[in-house]
């Protein structure tokens, strides 16, 4: 059973995709699709159900496999930068290459390890991320790709070759998140970079291409720690049991020697999360469909950075590195919830906010006690939900409106209610109570006293979100008062994804209090070590935290009664305000009015006709990315320096 599982959860989405690739048929496509996104979800469930294991593949040398196919990707990557003269593509694949390639042939290293994988309840929490909200992502894309490219009038469809690349990225990051063996966890690590590179570059537009090789590059900068990392253990510790993710943070390697790795592997983890100052990559991103937006922040691409680091919080429990991640996390936190401000486009606000939440989550894990895990883990699943939903309802819109902009989407309430409801919903996810997402903030705050500078910018990035998340709520719902709402239907496509993710932040925010302590405690166990009984645990009403001699209440949350007065908030205007034919009157300017007092023109100046315009503010003289990235960036690399630093001062 548990070979047909972990064969589902890694080698179907290769198949399947490989199937997509060769279908021409655009149904028949649609159903492999949906027929693997059912299939991984249920798999996942099983998967979670079964429970923890351990796991060595048989039957195939699957190590020699994996090695071809590492070179395989490097001389890909070479060949990319040569064809685009992008020698930054080039060095850093040389720099992976090279390294690699002395390893095994010269060092003539052996890579053997048993077990392969670990599939642990921390596993099993980002398969479920994975497999759920990454399968609902391709199912949006079925519909979404074939009005893209109408849109688009492209004379030959590329869906098949989008859709191979979609999928593959399930099965990577699936593999990615069970390895323990850190010479296969980079090859899981290095084909996610590689679908990244593919799916970014599909329009073939100049722009897609450009921003593409930014991502694989600044990606492969992590691919190269990654590589010097299992080159240091495996030297200093003398054989491939060293490549043992278990091991490594299980303690059974000297702290002293453990240090500089681990903080080249957290390096790793901040580019591919897109922390600053690698966070131009992802912002570069955008220029891709929206499915590729929301499957590389939400689910997958992103997600793998912060869960490396997640992982490795044992091995830096107590030291200055820790605290490093710590600040590094909540710098990033506080820096690009300013630049979101800025932001006119919505899926660059929702770019930058999915920055500055992956830098909360790595700054709670630099925090490093139960609380603080707890709340990384939260933040990872409620994050995920909400993010996923908010890109493809932008997607939605987009193909609503033609437009990405946030001025563009004034009065969409009038236009698209019901799109506009699940965004709206979406949106105050991400910051109102009860929704998970603040109870995750609130959590991560409780915890941060043990950094108090993170907690300081915790606070002033909490604050910032609510700037960024309202101003673009405003324009969602500012509309001029009608009787009745039009009738807006949405494909099956659409629709399936969206009301699902949006039941889903009801569900597990709802639901938080069994949920963590019945499957997400033991989750936040295999991170922390400790005498606790539990980290946290919910009645359902309140936080508490427990060790074996106390028993502290932390605060209160009432999830029920919080989601009572939420209703009553939306419902009450409703039933008590109503509007009447004779009470509507139409916009009326001060002024001439062209044609009535029922256009939004008039005469200006010389009698020129003038278009009477509302528009929002986006503080970019003082917030804009020319102003905030220089010294930004600059403390972001000092950041980083000091953390590799505090790996190499322990060496030393």
């Amino acid at each position: 059973m548990i070979d047909e599982m972990m064969a589902i959860a890694i080698l179907l989405p290769v198949a399947a995709g490989l199937l997509i690739l060769a279908i021409r048929n655009y149904y028949a496509r649609n159903v492999v699709v949906v027929a693997t996104s059912i299939a991984l979800i249920v798999n996942s469930v099983l998967l979670s159900i079964n429970g923890p294991f351990t796991y060595t593949p048989e039957g195939v040398n699957w190590g020699l496999f994996i090695t071809i196919l590492d070179y395989a990707i490097l001389l890909f990557y070479l060949y990319i930068g040569f064809t685009l003269r992008n020698w930054l593509v080039v060095i850093f694949a040389f720099t992976q290459l090279v390294p690699l390639a002395y390893f095994e042939f010269i060092m003539k290293a052996h890579l053997e390890l048993s077990p392969a994988f670990v599939v642990d309840h921390l596993s099993l929490v980002m398969t479920l991320i994975i497999s759920i909200i990454g399968s609902l992502i391709c199912i949006f894309a079925l519909r979404y790709m074939y009005d893209h490219e109408h849109h688009a009038h492209l004379t030959k469809s590329r869906q098949s070759r989008f859709l191979f690349w979609l999928v593959l990225f399930l099965g990577a990051m699936n593999g990615l998140v069970f390895a323990n063996n850190l010479f296969w966890l980079y090859f899981f690590w290095e084909v996610t970079t590689l679908c990244c590179y593919q799916l970014i570059s599909h329009d073939r537009t100049q722009e897609a291409i450009n921003n593409a090789a930014r991502a694989l590059w600044m990606n492969a900068t992590g691919g190269t720690a990654f590589i010097l990392a299992i080159i240091y253990l495996y030297v200093t510790q003398g054989g491939s049991s060293a490549l043992s993710l278990q091991t490594l943070i299980g303690g059974g390697i000297q702290a002293s020697v453990v240090l500089l790795p681990v903080a080249l592997l957290c390096y790793t983890g901040f580019t591919k999360a897109a922390q600053m100052p690698f966070q131009s990559w992802l912002l570069g991103a955008m220029v891709a469909p929206t499915p590729v937006s929301a499957l590389l922040h939400s689910s997958t691409m992103v997600k793998a950075g912060v869960y490396l680091v997640l992982r490795l919080a044992p091995a830096f429990a107590g030291t200055y590195l820790s605290i490093a991640i710590a600040i590094a996390g909540a710098f990033t936190f506080f820096a690009t919830s300013a630049l979101a401000i800025s932001q006119t486009t919505g899926k660059r606000v929702l770019a930058y906010s999915t920055i500055a939440n992956l830098g909360l989550i790595i700054a709670c894990t630099g925090i490093n006690t139960p609380l603080s895990v707890a709340a990384a883990i939260l933040l990872i699943i409620f994050h995920a939900i909400s993010k996923g939903l908010l890109f493809l309802c932008a997607g939605t819109i987009e193909h609503q409106i033609w437009s990405r902009e946030i001025e563009d989407m004034e009065g969409l309430a009038a236009k698209a209610p019901l799109t506009t409801l699940i965004t709206a919903v979406g949106i105050l996810s991400m910051f109102l109570p009860p929704f998970g997402m603040l109870l995750g903030k609130w959590i991560a705050l409780e915890a941060a006293y043990m950094v108090p500078l993170a907690a300081i910018l915790f606070v002033l990035a909490s604050t910032l979100t609510i700037v960024f998340w309202t101003k673009w709520l405003g324009r969602l719902l500012q509309v001029l008062p009608k009787l009745g709402w039009p009738l807006e239907r949405l494909s099956l496509s659409y629709s399936a994804p969206l009301w699902t993710l949006l039941i889903g932040i009801f569900a597990v925010g709802i639901g938080v209090g069994p949920i963590y302590q019945n499957f997400l405690l033991d989750a936040t166990n295999n991170v922390v070590s400790g005498n606790q009984i539990f980290a946290i645990g919910w009645n359902n009403l309140v936080l508490t935290s427990a060790s074996f001699i106390q028993r502290d209440i932390l605060g209160l949350f009432p999830i029920w009664p919080l989601y009572l007065i939420l209703v009553v908030a939306l419902l009450l205007p409703l039933l008590l305000i109503g509007l009447k034919p004779t009470e509507l009157r139409p916009v009326y300017l001060c002024g001439e009015q062209v044609g009535g007092t029922d256009t939004d023109e008039w005469s200006a100046e010389a009698d020129q006709k003038t278009k009477f315009l509302l528009g929002g503010y986006y503080f970019q003289s003082s917030l804009g990315e020319k102003k905030v990235n220089p010294w930004a960036n600059t403390i972001a690399i000092v950041l980083l320096v000091i953390m590799i630093g505090c790996g190499v001062i322990v060496i030393c």
